[in-house]
């Protein structure tokens, strides 16, 4: 049997790029012959799969299965389309465009036409969704219940953990109290959020703390906004932007870091909150979208953004050992549903539920 994996992207450092390598790895664990296929590549992703330019659907046996990653739109849905072979489509949502509407009007059009062509690519023989949200929604674009599953993005928290070191963006702030986020500076992850409870959090209850906001930035005018509401707070010397960083410097933020802190609005799946997790980092989280699939219970997930409601979470994180025991331990459970182990299996039922048994 030939499994090919076809999607949008293959870049360093993406969740989706790295759960297609970590599938194809299982894939080829398991005896199958497999191959990657994406529309674009930076050096990273050249050395690991090839340009859809090559792919041929018409050249696909119907024995042959062919995984489709959906998390943007692309011109290579049509491959998808036309390929005689079973198919699976695994979706990693796409953000509604509203979010988008007000910083760059092509970034907006590119998610409706992505959310748009949703309900087309009902073709398949299982569509799998890499969260239970996800699922959802792929039933309410049109697809059957019966004919869709769940599939979690492929975590190597372990390798994450590996590479931590003593050093990083938190190593010169002492024993001050260190609020975290993980992510794009995208509208939709509403880091203004985070920073107006973390404001009441360090001018109303503990100023010896600090938040660090972790991954690149995307969308210029978002930024700015930010960083004007920064400015507006007087917070430059306790929030710290450290774009995007290395593996190390990750894992030593999750290490160093005392609380978690997530106001997003939209996420399909959440990566962070399963690093977190891996890290022993308690987390908070507004619960919206797929987080609370995520978390199931685990950490503390909130539904309304008073901020100082969320500013008084932070600080029993921070003096209530019990809470945060507890918070850790229901974390550490939930974490076993994301071991390799755990969607390793996952993945094998899907792909037995498509041809039969791998050999």
């Amino acid at each position: 049997m030939r499994v090919t994996q076809l999607c949008a992207r293959i870049e360093f450092g993406d969740a989706v790029s790295n759960h297609v390598l970590e599938i194809d790895r299982a894939l080829a664990s398991w005896g199958l012959e497999t191959s990657v296929y994406a529309n674009t590549l930076d050096t990273f992703g050249l050395q690991r799969a090839r340009p859809d330019t090559g792919y041929d659907p018409s050249a696909a046996s119907g024995d042959d299965v062919l995984m489709y990653h959906y998390s943007l739109f692309c011109p290579n849905y049509e491959q998808y389309m036309q390929a005689p072979c079973k198919r699976i489509l695994i979706y990693h949502n796409i953000t509604p465009p509203e979010y988008f509407a007000a910083y760059d009007k092509g970034v907006a059009e590119f998610c409706r036409m992505g959310r748009e062509l949703l309900g087309r690519l009902n073709v398949c023989d299982l569509a799998l969704g890499d969260s239970e949200y996800n699922r959802l929604e792929l039933i309410d674009s049109g697809f059957s219940p019966g004919a869709t599953g769940v599939l979690p993005i492929f975590v190597d928290y372990e390798g994450l953990k590996a590479k931590r070191s003593g050093s990083g963006p938190m190593a010169a702030y002492g024993r001050s109290f260190k609020v975290l986020f993980v992510g794009r500076a995208v509208p939709n992850k509403r880091i203004e959020d985070v920073l107006r409870a973390f404001f009441y959090y360090n001018r109303c209850v503990n100023s010896d703390s600090h938040l660090f906001l972790v991954g690149p930035s995307w969308v210029d005018r978002y930024d700015a906004q930010l960083r004007w509401l920064l400015d507006s707070f007087g917070l430059w010397g306790n929030v710290h932007f450290t774009g995007r960083v290395s593996d190390p410097d990750l894992a030593s933020c999750y290490s160093g870091a005392d609380v978690f802190l997530s106001m997003s609005e939209h996420e399909g799946f959440a990566v962070p909150l399963v690093e977190s997790m891996a890290f022993d980092l308690p987390v908070v989280a507004y619960s919206s979208t797929a987080i609370p699939y995520t978390l199931e219970g685990a950490g503390i997930a909130f539904g309304r953004k008073d901020f100082p409601m969320v500013g008084e979470l932070l600080e029993q994180v921070r003096t209530e050992e019990g809470l945060r025991d507890s918070m850790l331990a229901s974390q550490r459970a939930r974490l076993e549903s994301f071991s390799p182990g755990a969607v390793r299996s996952s993945l094998r039922e899907a792909l037995e539920r498509v041809a039969g048994g791998l050999g």
